[in-house]
This record gives C-alpha cells, sequence and structure tokens, in this order.
C-alpha cells in the first residue's frame, strides 16, 4: 500500500536576517529583494508548452497560475533539472503540492523527483521561491533514465503482434506482476524508500509499493496506446497492516472504463501449500465501481468536495462488464452435460502445458452443487478426454486439484502432468 508523502518546507520571512549559514537550506536571494526571479527563458518556454497539454492532470487544475506551475514543472523535469519558480504570498503555496501530485499523475515515467521530500520553499516579503527536489540529477539521472527507457522498450518490445486493446493490457498486467515483487519493507516506513513508489522501483529494480505498481501499469498502457488513469484511494485489506493509502489505475477500452490494481493483482500467499492459479492475478482486473468499492474507497477529484491525503484528477464512472477478466477470458459453464467449449479450452490449456485452468460457473447453476459434482466424477471424465486427444507429454496426473471462488463464481484446476 502507498505511503502518504511527506513534504518538508520551510518559511523564512525577510526580517528574519539573524539565521545563521546553518540553515538547511540555500537562500535563492537576499532578504531585502521584493521582486520574484522566475527564469524568463523557463516561464517563455512554459508558456509555449501549456497550448499542448492535455492530460488528466492538467485538465483537472482550477487556476491560471495552477497551470503556469504545471508548465514549470514540465519543462525543467523533461531536462532533468530542478525546477524553481516564484509565487505570490496569495496562498499558492498551499496548492503546490496538489499541483505536483496533478503532474505526477499524468507523467509516470518522471521517476526521480524526491517522493521523501518533494519541495522546499523559502517565504520573502511579497512571493515565495518554490525549489522542487530531485532524488537521482546529473550523470546519473541519464544512466537510469537510458536504463529505465530501455527496460520500458524491451517489455513494449517483446509484446505480440496484432494484439487487441484488451489482450495488450493483460499482457501488461501479467509481465508487470511477475517481473516485480511488492516492497513489505518499503512499506513498513514513514517516508519512501528509494524507488519503491515509481515506475523505475517496478520495473527496474523489480520491487515497489503500490504507487511503483500504478505508475509502472499506467506507463505501460500509455506505450501501448491504452488510455489509463491512477485512481488514489484507500483500502481495506484482509488484515490491518493493508489497509491506509492506496493507488491503482482505470483504462479504458471501447469507450468504456475499468478498474485494474495491478498491487492487488501480485498476490502472495502466506500459506505455502497455497496454490496459484489465473484466478488470483486477475482478481482486480477490470472491475466495476460497485466491485472495487467492496474493499477500496475512491478519493475526491481536485478542487471538488471532500478532503483527502491525496486528490484524484479524473475519476471514471466504470460500470462496464465486457472486458472483466472473468468474463472475457475464461470459459462459461452453464450445464454440466453439454459443456463441448470448456472441454475444448481445457485441452488446448493442457497441449500448452499450462499450470491450471480457470472457469466461471453460470448463475443458473447452483454453486455448491456444481463444485461437487465436478469434484465426485465430471473432472476425473474430462481429464480423461484431454489424455486421449494430447500426446504423452502432456498426460494430466490424477494430482490435479479443484479450486473454488465462491464470491466470483468462479472455479479453476491446477493442472499436473505424469
Amino acid at each position: 500500500m502507498s505511503m502518504k508523502k511527506m513534504f518538508f518546507a520551510v518559511s523564512v520571512v525577510v526580517c528574519m536576517a539573524f539565521l545563521t549559514a546553518c540553515h538547511p537550506f540555500r537562500f535563492i536571494n537576499s532578504f531585502l529583494v521584493e521582486e520574484s526571479t522566475n527564469d524568463p527563458v523557463v516561464e517563455s518556454a512554459a508558456e509555449q508548452r501549456r497550448e499542448d497539454l492535455s492530460g488528466y492532470g492538467y485538465r483537472a487544475l482550477k487556476s491560471d497560475e495552477e497551470r503556469r506551475i504545471y508548465s514549470i514543472l514540465d519543462v525543467c523535469l523533461e531536462d532533468g533539472n530542478a525546477p524553481h519558480f516564484a509565487v505570490d504570498n496569495d496562498g499558492t503555496t498551499d496548492y503546490v503540492s496538489d499541483v505536483l501530485e496533478m503532474y505526477k499523475s499524468d507523467h509516470p515515467e518522471v521517476f526521480w523527483i524526491d517522493d521523501s521530500y518533494g519541495y522546499e520553499y523559502i517565504t520573502y516579503a511579497t512571493y515565495t521561491e518554490i525549489n522542487l527536489l530531485l532524488s537521482v540529477k546529473g550523470d546519473e539521472l541519464a544512466d537510469a533514465r537510458e536504463t529505465f527507457e530501455r527496460t520500458v522498450d524491451e517489455i513494449i518490445g517483446a509484446m505480440p503482434e496484432g494484439l487487441s486493446d484488451y489482450e495488450k493490457e493483460l499482457y501488461i498486467n501479467d509481465t508487470l506482476i511477475s517481473r516485480c515483487e511488492y516492497d513489505t519493507t518499503a512499506a513498513e516506513k514513514e517516508k519512501p524508500v528509494g524507488n519503491a513508489q515509481n515506475a523505475y522501483g517496478a520495473l527496474v529494480e523489480g520491487k515497489a509499493v503500490c504507487e511503483g505498481y500504478a505508475r509502472a501499469f499506467q506507463l505501460l498502457c500509455s506505450c501501448a496506446q491504452i488510455d489509463c488513469v491512477p485512481i488514489n484511494g484507500t483500502c481495506e485489506g484482509s488484515d490491518s497492516a493493508m489497509d491506509g493509502n492506496h493507488i491503482w489505475d482505470a483504462v479504458c477500452l471501447d469507450n468504456e472504463w475499468y478498474y485494474v490494481d495491478p498491487t492487488w493483482n501480485d498476490f502472495k500467499p502466506e500459506d505455502a501449500d497455497y496454490v496459484l492459479t489465473d484466478i488470483e492475478k486477475h482478481l482486480y482486473f477490470n472491475v466495476t465501481t460497485e466491485q472495487i468499492k467492496k474493499d477500496h474507497t475512491i478519493n475526491p477529484v481536485y478542487g471538488g468536495e471532500g478532503e483527502a491525503d491525496f486528490y484524484n484528477a479524473f475519476i471514471p464512472d466504470c460500470t462496464a462488464e465486457t472486458y472483466n477478466y472473468f468474463h472475457y477470458s475464461i470459459p462459461l459453464l452453464s450445464d454440466l452435460d453439454d459443456c463441448e467449449d470448456l472441454q475444448s479450452s481445457l485441452v488446448y490449456a493442457a497441449a500448452a502445458g499450462k499450470g491450471s485452468f480457470a472457469f466461471r460457473i453460470s448463475g443458473s447453476l447452483d454453486y455448491d452443487d456444481t463444485v461437487t459434482k465436478i469434484i465426485d466424477s465430471y473432472a476425473a471424465n474430462w481429464f480423461a478426454g484431454c489424455n486421449a486427444v494430447n500426446d504423452g507429454s502432456h498426460q494430466l496426473s490424477d494430482a490435479c486439484m479443484v479450486y473454488a471462488y465462491e464470491q466470483m463464481n468462479v472455479a479453476a484446476f491446477s493442472l499436473d502432468y505424469r
């Protein structure tokens, strides 16, 4: 789960000339300066950039001053520089952190913002100087960006050709959770640790908390031309340790939105004897608002009603079920005595050497009764049918097991071979 970021700030008024040189922040100008020192080159570039900015985070901003700050961040961070800029003493500093979050929601590829402190500021008589802090800079940043971009290119380059947007998203989900593990050590810290909260941590280092998963998923979807936005909120896990701030994603397929939580799809059982199937890594793959709200709470949109640690740039209403994993990717069992499609799918799964095979049980059937009949007799008959078709290297053994997931009306076989 994501930890709340702590933005460390200091306010220094012009009359405090008695402060010594041991003060932790560099003073931008003399205490007597009364006019801001914004870089005119950056300001001009930022003004031009605003004509092309269109992300959900940018569109969520409410004032021209917020949009100015966002565009300065965009110009400087693209070049790997730490932006510094002045804002009027009119309450603007109260929402700089929100503008920064809106920027990050549009730019998951920018992993070098310091998540521990965010920025520092110094207040003068008529304006405040803002200094964004970076976690890495210079040659080290250049090398990290090269490694990061190469990794992203490799992942996208390995994606099979001719996939639909749904299949691309499925590839991204499965690839991400296969190469990243949840960083429990970082999650237990009060402040962010290393790259645990960004896409670099998830994709290059292979360890992240929920924000790293969400940013990486969003970035890969963007590379695959799939509209995707991060969603901030809170969650209620199976135990209190999983409760707290959380971030996941929403994707748009065929003009309809779905929620996907790649962190919770990376299910790791505590029981060493627990057998994972295809069900666990797709539990939160393209679910509705109603489904996600069973254990997730969505934070307010920026500028709307309500308060939260982190706001959302955009909150879609997810009602479609077409591309929910359990509706789209696994066969439906609606009649135990007439299920040729399911048996054919099982044959193909065994022929491909799959480790598991999942299917959905129709709501018209009694779930418990159906699972009992499958265990008692039908499964053995289906396995025998597979073995009659497939060759010796894909013969199913007696060690195959049936697993029930009644809450989703699905079941799965773990497939074991002779």
